[in-house]
């Protein structure tokens, strides 16, 4: 009997977290972008998030400003060249993915 639980019980934990354990499929990063004002500033952009097998986004737009949106707005107000990463992450955030784009804005003509 003895020797039954200590075969059973081990098996029985193994077998649950087994049936816990999620297989999600590896995420794939993609996004584009577009612009008003032909890119001058102020800039409206708007991320279009193409990414697949993907639940959360991180953005960071380098310019110190975040957003976990899945397709966010931003509005740039100085010119410049920005490289803009977005993170695509599983369900459960184990696994995740990264894309990274330039985004260039440039000064209002006058």
């Amino acid at each position: 009997m003895r020797i039954a639980k200590a075969i059973l019980i081990p098996a029985l934990l193994l077998f649950v977290l087994i049936s816990c354990y999620k297989n999600e499929p590896v995420p794939v990063a993609a996004f584009t972008y577009k612009g008003t004002n032909s890119f001058t500033i102020p800039c409206k952009v708007t991320f279009i998030n193409n990414s697949v097998n993907s639940f959360a986004w991180f953005w960071d737009f380098g310019d110190d400003s975040t957003s976990w949106a899945k397709e966010p707005v931003k509005i740039y107000t100085r010119p410049g060249k920005y490289i803009v990463s977005m993170r695509a992450y599983t369900e459960s955030q184990k696994e995740w993915a990264s894309a990274v784009q330039t985004v260039v804005i440039k000064d209002s003509v006058h």
